[in-house]
């Protein structure tokens, strides 16, 4: 088979360059030299500001139409972004799963006020996500997922557990897998919904991992 090499358009090598001096700009000033390592309040304070710094350079989802926010980037544009980010070793989402799983969800299939509710929040890193999908008894094999969701009225009431749900305390919203026809086979009549965390009937339990941290949860819904 022949392969052949990237081919890098004018446009993208002038969007490299602006992406490189930028990265020169905000990130810390030591943060290219060899051997560099930031203390504890150095990444705290990183943390807390990079996300912003993203969010105000446009470099968050910049691949994503101009109208919701984004740069309106080409993909050879988005491939240069990701590789200049890598090459950095800088990082660049705010918030991965709605970077990543719920925002290209609903760009492809939201409705027009799901967009206007969530892209934004997304984008400006103030809202975050946990993925509801794996459970007690359904890993790898999400056809077997037992949560289920009624609708009633016009609302979903939800029954189940979900567990190994990253951040699942931190988390604002889930984007959650459950069964909403019971009828259907296994691998059908499961629905994605966007389920505010804080509402009640929802209930988070940390894991505790050996390293005494619980980035991992069970989360317990019972007529939410």
């Amino acid at each position: 088979m022949e392969c052949k090499m990237l081919t890098y358009t004018p446009e993208a090598e002038a969007r490299r360059a602006e992406i490189r001096q930028w990265l020169k700009d905000n990130l810390p000033p030591r943060w290219f030299e060899e051997g560099y390592e930031m203390s504890p309040d150095e990444r705290k304070k990183f943390n807390e500001t990079w996300a912003e710094k993203l969010f105000t350079g446009g470099w968050i989802c910049a691949t994503w139409p101009k109208e919701y926010g984004g740069k309106g980037l080409s993909v050879l544009e988005g491939v240069v972004l990701a590789e200049e980010f890598a090459n950095a070793g800088a990082p660049m989402r705010a918030d991965f799963f709605g970077d990543t799983l719920v925002g290209p969800t609903l760009l492809q299939w939201g409705t027009e006020e799901q967009k206007r509710e969530f892209l934004p929040k997304i984008l400006s890193g103030k809202m975050r996500w946990c993925q509801g999908f794996s459970e007690p008894n359904s890993g790898s094999d999400l056809a077997s997922v037992k949560t289920t969701a009624v609708l009633d009225g016009d609302e979903w009431v939800i029954n189940g557990q979900k567990v190994w749900t990253t951040q699942g305390h931190h988390a604002d919203y889930c984007f959650l897998l459950t069964r909403t026809d019971k009828d259907s086979p296994k691998h059908k009549g499961i629905s994605y919904l966007l389920v505010p965390m804080k509402q009640p009937g929802i209930e988070v339990r940390g894991i505790t991992q050996p390293d005494g941290t619980a980035e991992f949860c069970e989360v317990f819904f019972t007529d939410a």
